[in-house]
């Protein structure tokens, strides 16, 4: 989009913050011809009567004051569908990244942890409670709340020196305690959770820590079991498990209850590589996924569905008085924040009929997302950007170019199914190759299942092989940890 088009949008929002009541659509761009979906100025004519005078002038303005409250509140809103539905895939690509670490198949096959295996949704049957005591039975939710928090306020100073503990010990890239849940909040977590059960609610007191990788957090789940192993009450991997769904957005962690003067306390144990994707906001993002369902769809520019040609004229406009500052022609590839309006924007012109403005746009962020040092051409990040622009390339009609980035997303796709799963010979080339072997699958098609069960105990056995040497490498003083936890031990009577 050049200068004179970026003026004339700017033109045309004074307009809008002037006298603004009806829209219209003037021209195409320059050197096109007018199309169905064009918009060579979307701007907002002036209707005024004189004759009306200053009350009229004064209820106008305060009308269009409202209405622009209105699409500034629904940009913010979509573009932090963008934001979350973007951190949703980093988290997605970045745990599939991790599933490649050699200790990996060890921690996927651990059981008998107590685990219920929920998707961090719904989970009504946990098993790990507050002690629901007797003086309890006739108390309102609120005093049972402040029941609970009064318990892990007492708790909290044994929950900290724990953390002291592990992270002295280990080394931890972050550590974080508290504060204490409040009582609505609580409240509200029950009710939204575990049908009104306030003694489902388990991280009234809480701390979290961060490790570096999985073995570390081999290490911190071996030092805790022999440092203080009674006290614990469960120990939740199931998101990290290859077989079960990540928290809403996309983020997966591990939680150790473990009880404290009669308190059910929860630490959270993150993961540095998933940790660096939304950092302390992790939390936030979770519950914003959680609260506007963004896993129920996955692109992004479906949170414009339904919205009519003015109001998405109007959002345009935003969007453009949110990246005033910073030109297209001078984004860098850090300038995250304008990357991500520009993204968003990108939505509202392939919604509005804008092909045009969205492949120059498309170009130039893909431009930045190669130039990155931390992304490139083969990140996930630059394939989406290729994947709309193979979209509105052949919209424009440009079909040579579409069929070229089409090409390479092919590639791409090709190399991440590589990544996941071998390749998987066919049942012809076992045929050419070893005529008996494809004979017996013939004759026994469970064969194959039972050669993957077989296949899969054997990566289980060297990751466990592997971790014992990390563990003899990183973690000696785990030694030292068992025996002096075996010394404390009361002797058999």
């Amino acid at each position: 989009m050049n200068e004179t088009e970026r003026d004339q949008i700017e033109e045309n929002y004074l307009n809008l913050a002037a006298y603004s009541n009806k829209l219209i659509r003037a021209g195409a761009l320059p050197g096109q011809k007018n199309k169905g979906g064009g918009a060579g100025g979307i701007y907002y004519s002036v209707d005024m009567q004189s004759d009306k005078g200053e009350d009229y002038e004064e209820e106008a303005l305060e009308s269009i004051a409202k209405r622009r409250a209105v699409i500034k509140d629904s940009w913010d809103f979509y573009r932090m569908i963008c934001s979350l539905l973007r951190d949703r895939r980093k988290y997605d690509e970045v745990f599939r990244k991790m599933q490649l670490d050699p200790v990996y198949p060890y921690l996927n096959s651990m059981t008998g942890l107590n685990d219920p295996g929920d998707n961090g949704v719904d989970n009504v049957e946990k098993n790990v409670v507050q002690e629901e005591l007797p003086e309890y039975e006739n108390l309102s939710k609120t005093k049972i709340a402040d029941a609970m928090v009064k318990k892990a306020e007492e708790a909290l100073p044994s929950l900290v020196e724990i953390c002291k503990a592990l992270a002295g010990s280990l080394g931890m890239e972050e550590v974080g305690v508290g504060p204490i849940k409040e009582p609505a909040a609580a409240i509200r977590k029950a009710e939204k959770k575990y049908e009104g059960d306030l003694f489902k609610v388990t991280d009234y007191c809480r701390a979290l820590l961060v490790v570096k990788d999985f073995s570390s957090l081999l290490a911190l789940l071996e030092l805790a079991r022999d440092s203080f192993g009674p006290l614990i009450r469960r120990v939740k991997l199931s998101t990290l498990k290859s077989d079960h769904r990540a928290l809403q957005g996309g983020y997966r962690d591990c939680k150790i209850n473990l009880e404290l003067k009669d308190h059910i306390c929860e630490i959270q144990i993150h993961i540095w590589p998933l940790w660096t994707v939304c950092g302390v906001d992790g939390f936030r993002h979770y519950r914003h996924c959680l609260e506007y369902s963004t896993d129920s769809f996955a692109d992004p520019f479906d949170a414009l569905e339904g919205l009519d040609r003015k109001t998405m004229a109007e959002l345009i406009v935003m969007a453009e008085e949110a990246v005033a500052d910073t030109p297209l022609d001078n984004l860098e590839w850090y300038q995250e924040k304008f990357i991500l309006d520009y993204f968003s924007e990108i939505g509202l012109f392939m919604k509005h009929g804008l092909d045009e403005w969205a492949e120059v746009t498309l170009q130039r962020l893909i431009k930045l997302r190669c130039e990155s040092p931390d992304i490139g051409p083969e990140h996930h990040e630059t394939y989406l950007l290729n994947k709309y622009l193979e979209q509105v390339l052949r919209r424009n009609k440009k079909t040579k170019e579409a069929d070229e980035i089409l090409a390479k997303l092919r590639k791409t796709e090709q190399r991440i199914k590589t990544e996941k799963k071998e390749a998987e010979t066919s049942m012809w080339d076992q045929f050419m190759v070893a005529p008996n072997d494809a004979y017996d699958m013939v004759m026994d098609p469970n064969k194959k299942e039972r050669e993957e069960e077989e296949k899969m105990r054997k990566d289980v056995r060297a990751s466990k092989k592997l971790w014992r040497k990390i563990r003899q490498e990183r973690f000696a003083f785990l030694d030292s940890a068992q025996q002096q936890s075996a010394r404390s031990e009361p002797e058999p009577q």
